[in-house]
């Protein structure tokens, strides 16, 4: 039984349920969802959060499971039976409902909903295969379902070209990458839990393995060493890190979380994108391309496309070119501005 300490409260008014809004939100995604369907594709969203009345909620489908997150907010076992009866029904499909909590005493709470089925499973994307375990070590989901316009977009543009993915977390962009034929993807991030579910994404999609690598290791001494620019700070001193020659690519793919810190510097996308994006583009060849993301929400689009033209005139590349990527219809955004900002530039 939960602690009569934790409070329990609905997500939504009585007379709008989760289910109730599942239910309208699937009406919306009809097309969509044949579609995807219709494609193999069995990861997408359900239920958008505020955008589609459920602050604090989403619901996402990964394969064969129905995950339900929650920031702050406890769910009654009433509530996700109740969801998991109209997702199956809509979808016509059986499914293994997870609540993961992100934070606070919800956390503790959905310790009471026990899941420990170990699986496999897998989730599939326009021909690609992921590992979609509901948990694991870490708290976002392994596959970030608006993220699939970039890995769409990569299967049409990567082949014949040296790719750098850069936080390539499981390496979802660099499996697209692959996939299309590149030539060559390094995924490089600091964990290397993630990166091993990356190489079994490329194992279960089919990647060959000559064109796919991994390297474990901080990006942010990682990227200067192949733009050619010394490595700053005094932990370049003290820690030893991994060494990288100078080298250019094709295609830079830059999709960093919106904070992070570390012994060799912050990941700041909101005050200090230029840290990064500087030396991923003097790593990119002149006449290449890159897809580069900024994922936090305050961050206006127009703003963020001033930061990146000044810092690439200032670093001798001025942008050719810029095409932006909406997230699909299953990430809805009433104002036309997502949380997620995507570019393809050409440099």
């Amino acid at each position: 039984m939960p602690s009569r300490r934790l409070r329990l409260r609905f997500l939504s008014p009585p007379e709008t349920s989760a289910a109730q809004l599942l239910a309208r939100s699937l009406e919306r995604r009809s097309a969509l969802l044949a579609s995807l369907h219709a494609e193999g594709t069995d990861c997408y969203r359900l239920l958008h959060g505020a955008v589609e009345g459920s602050p604090g909620l989403t619901i996402d489908r990964y394969g064969s499971v129905l995950l339900l997150q929650t920031w702050g907010h406890l769910l009654q076992r009433a509530d996700i039976d109740a969801v998991h009866q109209v997702a199956e029904a809509a979808l016509g499909v059986s499914l293994k409902p997870v609540w993961n909590a992100r934070g606070g005493k919800a956390a503790a709470f959905q310790d009471h909903f026990a899941f420990d089925d170990p699986g496999p499973f897998v989730g599939q994307e326009s021909g690609l295969r992921f590992d979609v375990r509901p948990r694991h070590r870490g708290i976002d989901p392994l596959l970030f379902l608006d993220l699939r316009v970039g890995r769409r977009l990569l299967l049409e543009r990567a082949k014949g070209m040296d790719v750098l993915n850069l936080f390539a977390y499981t390496c979802g962009l660099g499996v697209a990458s692959a996939r299309a034929g590149c030539r060559r993807v390094l995924n490089v991030d600091f964990a290397a839990s993630a990166l091993e579910v990356g190489q079994r994404n490329a194992e279960l999609s089919g990647c060959p393995g000559e064109s796919f690598e991994t390297a474990c290791a901080d990006v942010l001494p990682t990227i200067r060493q192949l733009a050619g620019l010394p490595v700053k700070g005094r932990a370049s001193r003290r820690r030893p890190y991994q060494r990288f020659e100078p080298h250019q690519f094709d295609l830079v793919l830059l999709d960093p979380p919106a904070w992070a810190k570390g012994p060799f510097g912050a990941v700041d996308v909101v005050r200090d994108y230029p840290s990064l994006f500087k030396p991923a583009l003097l790593a990119t060849r002149p006449g290449g391309a890159m897809l580069v993301t900024n994922n936090f929400a305050a961050v206006g689009r127009d703003d963020w496309q001033g930061v990146l033209e000044r810092c690439a005139a200032k670093a001798g590349r001025p942008i050719g070119d810029i095409s932006w990527l909406q997230p699909e219809s299953d990430f809805p955004s009433p104002d036309g501005r997502p949380p997620l900002k995507m570019a393809w530039l050409q440099v």
